[in-house]
């Protein structure tokens, strides 16, 4: 027969009834086994784990089915409101660990703390071999050994994750006024203190952002796409990023601008060096086409970009102040 004519409440049924033979067993139990992972990124559950949720599913399909008595037509029926059911169970997802205030602690044995410096880039290896490059400015925070049912993190800055898949242990950022969950992908987290905005970029795989107060607004972020919350709003905005990938290069510092103005390339700078820079209004929507590497000396690139934008730049009080050069020259 067929695997794909096999029925899963009929095959639920032989199952109870150990009449069930071997290839509908092992159809079964890939059935059984292939569900998607997204419910792992919410949090309004009582499961805990991938293996949990999965147990929990199956055993609220054979409840049903035991109460199933009348006619065959009745068990499809049955069926499409249990895969109904299990719909929602994926949409609304595993939460629990979250719900519950005494959940909210990362478990610290023997924490691990790194901080950057600005103008410096760092890249880390977490105990489940989740990689981490850290920028400028940042620090990071976990645990020696994760717990039994989530790595959980905390961030304030930026860093970019490859995150070791693991179903039954998601791993948990907690950052400014959100939290970011994922089994296992790339990403970039941006949650400087003093920003505003918090964002996260997903260059592949798919991860969940939600806020840290415990509301229920949450949001599926998949490849190229970024999801931003802002604080004074309190809400998020989701959105293409066709370009996510050029995290790649800058979780090592190397940023490339295409048709960048000047205002977005010194708030970067800023970012990267921690350092104030100020540019006279009328360079403002100035555009620039280039690479600049932000491990070198901030006086260095500035003069690279000074050459490049003719300009000029000069120090007042530890604040670099940019200037046309025929402004100065005059």
């Amino acid at each position: 027969m067929d695997k794909q004519s096999y029925d899963p409440a009929e095959l639920a049924h032989k199952w109870k009834r150990g009449t069930i033979s071997a290839e509908e067993l092992a159809w079964f139990e890939e059935w059984y086994a292939d569900f998607n992972d997204e419910e792992l990124l919410f949090y309004t559950s009582k499961y805990t784990s991938a293996t949990e949720l999965k147990d929990g599913m199956f055993n609220r399909l054979s409840a049903k089915l035991d109460q199933q008595v009348s006619q065959r037509g009745k068990v499809y029926s049955l069926w499409r409101n249990i895969a109904a059911a299990a719909a929602v169970i994926f949409i609304i997802g595993l939460a629990a660990f979250f719900y519950f205030p005494s959940q909210r602690v990362i478990q610290l044995t023997k924490p691990i703390v790194w901080n950057t410096r600005p103008g410096q880039h760092r890249q880390i290896r977490l105990p489940d071999g989740t990689k981490v490059w850290l920028s400028p400015s940042t620090r990071i925070s976990y645990p020696s050994v994760f717990g039994e049912k989530k790595r959980e993190v905390a961030l304030a800055g930026e860093a970019f994750f490859e995150v070791v898949h693991d179903a039954d242990h998601p791993f948990v950022i907690n950052s400014g006024h959100i939290r970011t969950v994922v089994l296992g992908t790339s990403f970039n987290v941006r949650a400087y203190p003093k920003h505003v905005q918090e964002e996260v970029t997903v260059v592949s795989g798919k991860v969940g952002v939600l806020q840290d107060n415990g509301d229920k607004q949450a949001q599926v972020t998949t490849a190229f796409q970024r999801v931003v919350f802002d604080q004074a709003t309190g809400r998020f905005a989701k959105s293409a990023c066709p370009d996510a990938a050029r995290f790649l290069e800058q979780r090592n510092g190397l940023f490339k601008f295409d048709d960048a103005s000047l205002t977005t390339i010194l708030k970067e700078l800023e970012l990267q060096y921690g350092t104030q820079i100020i540019a006279a209004p009328d360079l403002s929507a100035k555009a620039f086409y280039g690479n600049i590497n932000t491990n070198l000396p901030l006086e260095q690139t500035l003069d690279k970009l000074c050459t490049i934008m003719e300009m000029q730049r000069t120090l007042k009080n530890g604040i670099y102040y940019l200037q046309a050069n025929e402004t100065i020259n005059h």
